[in-house]
């Protein structure tokens, strides 16, 4: 089996364990993270069938200001110049590694409740390598205890193809599969719920080419914020929080996602015990600018995996 070794430098602060545990994508399939030795693991499947799998972790760079980012990619045909670069690509998008958060960061040295976080290399939110990916996992993440939405997003994840070099890993499943395994599938296995219908809807949608998602991701970085909003909840499934979720992913950061984790926190660590406003809760936030929502996120984040929970285990998108 063919591999093939990528070095990507990537400006400080970063870790990929920080990266990966900025929420909880890295319990589901594709990903498989190992916390002791801080590495990532992922399956990918390409466009010819094909499945590769990622090996990814972090070193000291030999630039000033930068950590090495190195992946490894196993499979048939992974020295292939193409595949190499394709990896690459999706690896850079999915740890947002070519994105400039100094702005963020400038804000974090002023802040004592983010010094934790600057300190260990936090502040990009990982996300899927489609949207495609990133839009169902939130879609089955929604009123539901995280520890349900792991087993419904891995029990969907069976449908994809396995990874020859990590059988125990599965690529995620293409809108065709998905849409074979139909929605009794979603229902009787996944235990999808009301999501089950949402689901189909959208792989038959997206497989049918009345939606694009591909062409939204690609489009997202350089769309109005409130353009992107209106376009992720005419999804099906997917209401205010989870798109808001979806943006800190697509690298909007102008906006808070206030749900009942938002709640909490704000009662707890901003208003002296006392619940607030929904009002309340924005207009403290948005002194941030551009930076809001990561200056939330990130004063709540802890390197303690699962970090995101609340005492009910639900997750905060």
């Amino acid at each position: 089996m063919e591999t093939q070794t990528i070095r990507l430098p990537v400006r400080t602060p970063f870790t990929v364990l920080a990266t990966a545990t900025s929420h909880g994508w890295y319990q589901t399939m594709p990903f498989r993270l190992d916390p002791e030795l801080e590495s990532l693991e992922r399956a990918e499947a390409l466009r010819d069938g094909r499945v590769m799998l990622l090996g990814i972790r972090d070193e000291r760079s030999s630039r000033r200001g930068y950590r090495d980012v190195i992946v490894t990619v196993r499979g048939e045909g992974a020295s292939h110049r193409g595949v190499a670069r394709e990896m690459m690509r999706r690896c850079i998008a999915m740890l947002h590694l070519d994105e400039d958060l100094s702005g963020f960061y400038s804000i974090c040295r002023s802040r004592p409740e983010l010094r934790v976080a600057l300190k260990a290399g936090a502040g990009r939110c990982m996300r899927g390598s489609s949207l495609w990916e990133d839009a169902v996992k939130a879609i089955l993440g929604t009123n539901v205890l995280w520890r349900q939405a792991v087993v419904m997003i891995n029990r969907l994840a069976e449908l994809g193809d396995v990874c020859p070099a990590r059988p125990a890993l599965r690529a995620w499943p293409s809108p065709g599969q998905v849409t074979r395994a139909g929605e009794r599938y979603l229902r009787d296995y996944v235990r999808a719920g009301y999501r089950a219908p949402y689901i189909v809807e959208l792989a038959h949608r997206q497989k049918a080419g009345d939606i694009d998602l591909e062409s939204l991701d690609a489009r997202a970085a350089g769309m109005d914020s409130a353009e992107l909003f209106k376009a992720l909840v005419a999804i099906k499934g997917v209401g205010k929080s989870s798109a808001h979720f979806l943006m800190n992913l697509l690298r909007h950061y102008d906006h808070i996602a206030v749900d009942s984790a938002t709640y909490a926190y704000a009662k707890r660590a901003l208003f002296k015990g006392k619940r607030p406003t929904e009002r309340q809760i924005r207009r403290r936030f948005a002194q941030f600018g551009n930076w809001q929502s990561l200056v939330y996120w990130f004063a709540r984040w802890s390197p303690g995996l699962a970090w995101w929970e609340d005492a009910q285990g639900r997750a905060s998108s």
